[in-house]
């Protein structure tokens, strides 16, 4: 297990589970010494991680993960050491956050124009202040006896093919773009994510190129981007893979940056700190500690 993990979901997030508090306990039970809470679109549980992280001796970065789009792509930013308080992120979370909420609504109909059966007064009390989202859908839809038989549950259904990630599966057989319930989000553009992140105070990284990016263009354009680094540890990652990335991270003059991407619930394989660093984590996390600490 390594003891740097700097991607990582609390309850913020709208498909996370464990909240800001719960989450610095893990770390610290599972010997994280340097962690990053890294909500989607939110910092709303940073001052809470950092604050018992602090208390429980693990050291904390403030981070956030930016959905935005480059060249019609879905891609996730990274940023750490950002501001919590600066007035332009506040702003643009809040607006994000309002545009998913408004999205989560037009999901449940699309679902349910699919014939997939589930209790929407359970998933909107589910979601509480925040967006409806895929996996609180799946989690309600998941214990309907009338969708074992159809053909988008079906498959996640214990001992069939979905069935070892069965809510993060349904995201990407049925919600992601391009399948049959997608529903856009007007998400900024790459370029301004990263900017935004500068302008927080903190620095961007490319999280986990391995699943929205395949094919070697689209990389390189993303990479060309004023970014700071790139999430070559990551739980989605293969071996090959890691070592492409590293190559790819020095062609471009990039930091290495790692993280599990955990959730809870949703993605039960990914535990905190199960990243394989490959030998490079002390070097990677003082040079990741030492751009947080002289950011622009």
């Amino acid at each position: 297990m390594a003891q740097t993990d700097l991607h990582m979901h609390s309850a913020v997030s709208v498909d996370g589970e464990i909240s800001p508090r719960g989450l610095a306990e893990l770390c610290c039970q599972e010997g994280v010494t340097l962690a990053a809470l890294t909500d989607h679109n939110d910092i709303a549980g940073t001052a809470e991680f950092i604050w018992r992280c602090a208390q429980l001796g693990v050291q904390a970065i403030p981070g956030i993960e930016l959905d935005c789009v480059q060249e019609g792509k879905l891609l996730h930013l990274l940023g750490y050491g950002i501001d919590i308080a600066n007035a332009l992120l506040l702003h643009t979370v809040q607006a994000v956050r309002v545009r998913q909420t408004e999205a989560g609504l037009r999901l449940m109909d699309t679902v349910s124009a699919l014939g997939i059966a589930f209790d929407r007064e359970q998933v909107l009390e589910w979601a509480g202040d925040g967006a409806v989202c895929a996996e609180t859908i799946v989690r309600s839809a998941l214990q309907m006896p009338e969708n074992r038989t159809h053909p988008l549950i079906r498959p996640l259904l214990p001992g069939d093919t979905l069935s070892d990630r069965p809510i993060a599966n349904f995201y990407w057989s049925v919600f992601a773009p391009g399948k049959p319930a997608y529903v856009p989000v007007d998400f900024m553009t790459a370029e301004q994510a990263v900017d935004l992140i500068h302008a927080a105070g903190g620095i961007a990284v490319l999280a986990h190129p391995g699943i929205p990016i395949s094919d070697a263009a689209a990389l390189d354009g993303a990479l060309r981007l004023p970014l700071d680094g790139v999430e070559v540890f990551s739980s989605y990652h293969t071996a090959e893979q890691v070592s492409f990335y590293v190559q790819k991270a020095k062609e471009y003059g990039l930091l290495l940056g790692g993280g599990s991407d955990f959730h809870g619930r949703s993605k039960p394989d990914i535990r905190i700190g199960a990243v394989d660093w490959q030998g490079c984590e002390g070097e990677a996390r003082a040079a990741l500690l030492d751009a947080v600490q002289h950011v622009r």
